[in-house]
């Protein structure tokens, strides 16, 4: 029969639905045939595919012209995947981490991707290691064992047989690679700074390993992904660095185009420099690691897994009180996490708040909690005064400095130097108050950087001291920060007034306030001795005074009944508070 012209039939390739084959579908004829992805695609033209309607599709003809195209398997995105992070106390044990494989494989998503801490304690192990060695400490030496051994037991605990094998090959492998940059660093006495985090970045590599091989071991589809191959960042700041999503998301898709599972086991805390060279993502960076991979995925929901129920009201090693919240907006646990909450890594919130993905923080030891749903804008919440108040944030071991004058007022730019001379000297400001006199202005920094701060404003405004413009550069110290934190807190009057008379109840004196025109948060400084008793005052006020109480009265005689009169009599009782 004759073939078919080339113009005649034309032919278009697609990713399946399933992303694993690829359809090859002759525009004209409409005929689809589906194929392995990567499959050759034989087209019409010139003889090389026999025409529609033969029964060996697959016989060529005299002269057969084949061309090769590379097709990648299609990375499908949205909420068949979820996303789970499981922190060092999770992975702390081999239990612990055959634990974590099978909440990965009761999870009934299609697609998950599982990022990981190291084990309890290793990033403090693998940073003491360099440190050991640029300070020429020969214990680094035993401190390296110590992390080799921690690691063989439990692979031995954990996995058996070709998996086993494996995984300790690779370990003996980093560790003796280790040792060698080790015993570098200890000759130069220095470790530049992509050697120290390469060197950090082991702790991961290995929980993730010996969790995919723990997967691996139920027959699940599992791959390894080592997300220096993937997320790429640039440095932005000190011990900071943001991600690059663009760059990050074709990374991705290439990796899913040559390792494609239903189950992805990668590591957290660790990426790569645009230039390919090892970087974290800094101290407790895992929790970023998990939100950037979410966002890239569109996941439906990102899960961080802990040792807690959820957030809680306030710290509740100081208010016995604390509850667990059911639900927090981005912005309330943005918020808290700046001062000092133990909820996320502060950037977590970022990439997720942009694709609206939830962020669901649970307790791996306690699986019937719900835990807490950090979401754009929870709905349903009690519309009361007291509601508008989600938790008490504080920060301890703080300095307030006090910079204060007559010259000041009226004057642009005083603001600026003060700040200035502040940044030359490497401070974190912590909070800002100004009275609208400009009289004067204080701010809150670390107790340990006033020092510093103090001597550089003395420096800087000596002319303006000398000559009274400004009266004085003075420091308060052993102070705290009080935040109360709650979306519905903006434009709801009242609010203030109730935080500062359960503070004024208290005895508790108020140095410095500060509030954003965002009203997500009200600052107060205060002595440092008075914070745990005013986070505890404030806290029954807004969290307590919906506590229910059994009264009994006995024998009730002329006093007792007046009073269970009064309380019948009090309105129609609209909000059921009371019952008899």
């Amino acid at each position: 029969s004759p073939v078919p012209p080339a113009a005649a039939h034309r032919r278009r390739l697609r990713p399946s639905a399933s992303g694993r084959e690829v359809v090859s579908q002759c525009l004209k004829c409409e005929i689809n045939q589906d194929r392995p992805m990567g499959a050759l695609r034989i087209g019409h033209s010139q003889g090389n595919l026999p025409r529609h309607g033969s029964k060996n599709l697959l016989t060529p003809a005299a002269a057969i012209s084949v061309e090769q195209v590379e097709v990648s398997t299609y990375l499908p995105k949205g909420d068949m995947w979820s996303v789970h992070k499981f922190g060092g106390t999770c992975m702390g044990t081999p239990q612990r981490i055959q634990n974590v494989a099978d909440v990965v494989l009761g999870d009934s998503s299609e697609r998950k991707l599982i990022i990981v801490s190291a084990m309890s304690k290793v990033t403090d192990m693998m940073y003491s290691l360099v440190h050991k060695a640029q300070s020429r400490d020969d214990s680094y030496t035993e401190e390296l064992d110590k992390v080799f051994e921690k690691h063989m037991a439990a692979a031995k605990d954990l996995l058996d047989g070709e998996n086993l094998a494996r995984f300790l090959s690779e370990l003996h492998s980093d560790i003796s690679n280790l040792r060698a940059m080790l015993r570098a660093i200890y000759i130069a006495g220095h470790a530049t700074e992509s050697f120290s985090e390469f060197v950090v970045g082991h702790g991961e590599l290995w929980s993730s390993q010996m969790l995919s091989y723990a997967v691996q071991k139920s027959g699940a589809s599992c791959s390894w992904m080592d997300t220096r191959e993937v997320l790429v960042v640039k440095p932005s700041g000190p011990d900071m660095v943001d991600p690059d999503y663009e760059e990050s998301e074709k990374r991705l898709e290439k990796w899913f185009s040559r390792q494609p599972a239903e189950i992805i086991v990668a590591t957290g805390f660790i990426a790569s420099t645009a230039e390919n060279i090892p970087t974290t993502l800094k101290r407790d960076g895992s929790d970023f690691s998990a939100a950037i991979i979410g966002s890239l995925v569109r996941a439906r929901q990102v899960t961080i897994w802990t040792d807690v129920d959820g957030v809680f009201s306030a710290d509740p090693r100081k208010v016995s009180e604390a509850v667990i919240l059911s639900t927090l907006s981005y912005q309330e646990a943005w918020e808290m996490s700046y001062f000092g909450a133990n909820v996320l890594h502060p950037r977590t919130i970022i990439p997720v708040m942009k694709d609206n993905i939830p962020i669901v923080i649970r307790n791996m030891f306690n699986l019937s909690a719900p835990g807490t749903v950090i979401c754009k804008q929870p709905a349903n919440e009690d519309a009361d005064l007291d509601a508008c108040v989600k938790s008490f944030a504080t920060i301890d071991k703080l300095a307030l400095v006090n910079v204060e004058g007559t010259g000041m007022a009226g004057v642009p730019g005083t603001s600026s130097a003060i700040f200035s001379a502040v940044k030359e000297v490497g401070a974190n400001v912590i909070m800002i108050s100004q009275a609208s006199s400009e009289h004067s202005i204080c701010f809150a920094v670390p107790e340990k950087e006033v020092a510093a701060v103090s001597a550089a404003l003395h420096v800087r405004f000596r002319e303006a001291l000398a000559a009274g413009r400004l009266s004085k550069v003075e420091v308060i110290h052993d102070c705290s920060i009080l935040a109360a934190v709650g979306l519905r807190m903006a434009s709801t009057p009242g609010v203030s007034a109730i935080l500062f008379d359960a503070l004024a109840k208290a005895n508790i004196n108020v140095r410095a306030i500060a509030q954003g025109c965002s009203e997500y948060n009200i600052t107060v400084v205060l002595k440092q001795e008075d914070c745990v008793r005013a986070l505890r005052a404030a806290h029954s006020r807004f969290f307590l005074s919906k506590t229910t109480l059994a009264i009994g009265v006995i024998g009730p005689g002329l006093i007792g009944a007046t009073l269970l009169n009064q309380l019948r009599d009090q309105g129609s009782n609209p909000e059921g508070k009371y019952e008899y």
